[in-house]
């Protein structure tokens, strides 16, 4: 079982919500999927009105070094995150 659960935050996040880099570095570690759950959920009381943010695993073909990738989705549109 790995010791944390490293989360991106990808574009969308910072552009369609109140969030920004200020507050929060582009990646999060966790202690543990369960704990970026959580806070996914927390942050989305917040933001309800203006859409949900989503937790999303990597794929297993992902280069990358996280373990998934939070997005944001406005209510009515989708937004494609890069």
């Amino acid at each position: 079982m790995p010791d944390s659960y490293l989360v991106e935050l990808k574009n969308s996040v910072f552009q369609e919500t109140l969030l920004s880099e200020d507050e929060f570095d582009r990646q999060i570690e966790f202690p543990s999927e369960t704990n970026a759950e959580e806070w996914v959920v927390e942050q989305n009381r917040t933001h309800s009105e203006m859409g949900k943010l989503t937790l999303h695993t990597a794929h297993p073909n992902d280069k990358s070094n996280v373990d998934a990738y939070v997005i944001f989705q406005p209510l009515g549109r989708w937004v494609p995150d890069s």
